[in-house]
């Protein structure tokens, strides 16, 4: 894994977040297996070991092209990824 890797795969489930927004509860998380890497929608509730968890709410921010709807948020996606040293 890789620092743009880790990047575009946290901006993709947000996107997934997002096109289903509905489908999950106000306060759900983005659950990041920091052994594997995996990462996915996750409840608050279920805290594995060996994961971190980020309110998905944190990751989006206000789409300026069509006010009203969410997109991920690139700097805050950023910040996420800077709080992890990658090797490969």
């Amino acid at each position: 894994m890789d620092t743009k890797t880790f990047i575009e795969n946290l901006t993709s489930i947000v996107k997934e977040y997002i096109e289903e927004e509905e489908a999950y509860t106000d306060n759900v998380q983005i659950q990041i297996n920091t052994l594997t890497w995996d990462m996915e929608i996750a409840d608050p509730e279920n805290d594995l070991p060996d994961s971190d968890y980020y309110p998905v709410m944190d990751l989006v921010c206000m789409s300026t092209e069509n006010p009203g709807s969410w997109e991920p948020d690139p700097d805050a996606i950023e910040s996420v990824a800077a709080e992890y040293v990658f090797t490969d």
